[in-house]
């Protein structure tokens, strides 16, 4: 892969200024930020990261022009929305992991911060058309909230989402990811404290590319993560999920189930990596992909992967990539049902086993009709 470079240059927002956004790790002052961001583009992780996509296309969007999302519930007692980080918050940026989500950050002139103090009495909605600017979401301790975010039709977007949770606070989000786009990036940072919890339910379906770069960080004892994710990709569609989980502290949890169908002619990948620092003692750990293809041309790349760097810990992870069971098929087709929906009830259930959360009413009928396209070209 040639090196990586990013389409203008670089200089910190206006907010950095405020001392309550953490500057990565090396970036002592405003100069010292492109040539960390260029290291970490070109970095072996980063090429890693990219294998199966291209990364360029993505790169040249980051300057694009950027729209407010349309928030719902934000003016419910206990939510602030502002253009400045609330007093409580501090927000850390890592720029090894996903330095073109920092670089978008920077591009953009101003950021959307949600400061989340009580437990609203409904959910927040956030609805993306296009590329939106970045938003910066935080809860306070011990509070309570469901965030419902949506992705429109549009030709080319970018989005990007920070998210820290306080101590003992809760946090449910749903995603819907179903629209038809030739690009589509989506960025994802969630930081975990003290007893917190955080899960996620992911639902998307493929476009020419859509990329999912997801970061979770388990930074207080007692955190816990979990993500459930479905996925149908249709051909000529490719999804690539890239997702990190850092236990960096003793005593987490974190749970991930991502079940992806790949149609005939389309293309999946998924990057799964759990990464237990030192000390992080007593974490318990699991990684489940499993993958159906449905024809003999679907491309599926799966890698689970287990960092462990301490002892006493409870890890597993695994993936498989298969077919429709013929067991199965001509148990349904001996009892009168069609070939075609007897596949499409054995796809459907493999998808409801992952379609969770407040938005699986809307996401489910989605996926189901992009099966069924598939079967009936």
């Amino acid at each position: 892969m040639a090196d990586l470079s990013l389409p203008q240059a670089v200089t910190l927002p206006d907010y950095f200024t405020l001392g309550q956004l953490a500057l990565p790790t090396g970036a002592s002052d405003d100069n010292k930020v492109p040539d960390l961001l260029s290291k970490a583009l070109n970095s072996t992780l980063h090429k890693e990261r990219w294998k199966y996509s291209k990364a360029a296309p993505v790169l040249e969007g980051l300057v694009n022009a950027m729209v407010q999302p349309t928030l719902v519930g934000a003016d419910q007692a206990g939510v602030q929305v502002s253009r400045k980080p609330h007093h409580k918050d501090t927000f850390d940026f890592d720029l090894s992991q996903a330095p073109e989500a920092f670089a978008r950050l920077c591009y953009a002139e101003e950021a959307i911060f949600i400061h989340i103090e009580e437990t609203p009495a409904a959910p927040l909605e956030i609805k993306h058309s296009g590329s939106t600017l970045p938003v910066l979401l935080s809860l306070g301790e011990n509070v309570q909230a469901t965030v419902l975010e949506h992705f429109t039709d549009v030709e080319v977007a970018q989005n990007t989402l920070w998210i820290n949770l306080a101590e003992g606070s809760h946090l449910m989000h749903s995603r819907n990811s179903l629209e038809e786009a030739p690009l589509h990036w989506q960025y994802l940072a969630v930081n975990i404290g003290k007893n917190a919890n955080y899960l996620l339910n992911n639902h998307a379906t493929g476009a020419r590319l859509r990329r999912q770069d997801i970061q979770i960080k388990v930074s207080g004892q007692g955190g816990n993560a979990e993500l459930v994710s479905a996925a149908m990709v249709g051909a000529k569609m490719a999804l690539d999920q890239q997702v990190t989980l850092e236990h960096l502290v003793a005593n987490g949890k974190s749970k991930q189930v991502v079940h992806n169908i790949v149609a005939d002619g389309g293309k999946c990948t998924f990057n799964g990596r759990i990464h237990i620092h030192e000390g992080a003692n007593g974490t318990d750990a699991t990684l489940a992909n499993k993958n159906l293809g449905l024809g003999k041309n679907a491309t599926i790349n799966t890698k689970p992967e287990l960092e462990i760097y301490t002892d006493d810990v409870s890890c597993a992870h695994g993936a498989t990539i298969g077919q429709l069971s013929d067991q199965e098929l001509f148990y349904l087709t001996s009892r009168g049902i069609s070939p075609q929906s007897a596949q499409s009830l054995l796809s459907e259930g493999f998808l409801r086993q992952c379609t969770q959360g407040p938005l699986a009413e809307a996401a489910l009928p989605v996926l189901i009709d992009a099966i069924k396209q598939e079967q009936n070209p």
